[in-house]
């Protein structure tokens, strides 16, 4: 009885061996790194990518677009690639400034691929925020306030998050409202 007690035991121990062990990352959140802070980090094919957040807020009172009342559409409506929702903000005809052109101005760190963050990469924002504000502090860190995205939701509004309790919502893009500048690696 003591072998077969022992013969499970030792069977036991090597079938919890894990097949796929869980990815070892070299960046973390909340990381003082590329020019700001991480927010976010995964893995795609074993190469590490994250989304870095600046250090601070980069205005704490921007419009949208100065244009806020034409539709640009599908290039702007993204909800996961704010560099490209950026690109589409600051070439449509008649912009002269908006949140998207003030982040992609930004440098820091010696980084100039600085973007305003789509809608679902504010969410990993607001997700690390407990981190975030915990190594940046209360004055640098994110606000109790609504911080613009980059996503598009029609000719008139543009997309928010509310900043400490995750909620989403549409709103004038003539409205005035927080800017934090993201980038990837």
């Amino acid at each position: 009885m003591k072998k077969l007690i022992l013969v499970l035991t030792i069977f036991s121990l090597f079938s919890c061996k894990k097949e796929n062990p869980t990815p070892v990352f070299t960046h973390y959140v909340g990381e003082l790194n590329g020019g700001g802070i991480v927010v976010s980090v995964w893995k795609i094919d074993g190469v590490e990518h994250g989304l870095i957040a600046s250090l601070t807020d980069i205005s704490t009172s921007s419009v949208w677009s100065n244009v806020s009342t034409t539709l640009i559409g599908v290039t702007a409506q993204n909800p996961r690639d704010g560099q490209a929702n950026s690109n589409s903000i600051i070439a449509q005809t008649g912009h002269t400034t908006s949140a998207a052109q003030l982040c992609s101005s930004y440098t820091s760190g010696g980084y100039s691929d600085w973007y305003l963050p789509a809608g679902w990469e504010l969410n990993l924002c607001y997700y690390a925020a407990t981190i975030v504000n915990e190594v940046l502090g209360d004055t640098n860190g994110f606000h109790s306030s609504y911080y613009w995205a980059s996503s598009e939701y029609d000719a008139n509004n543009g997309w928010i998050q509310t900043f400490p309790y995750g909620g989403t919502a549409a709103t004038s893009k003539a409205s005035n409202h927080f800017v934090r500048a993201v980038r990837r690696f």
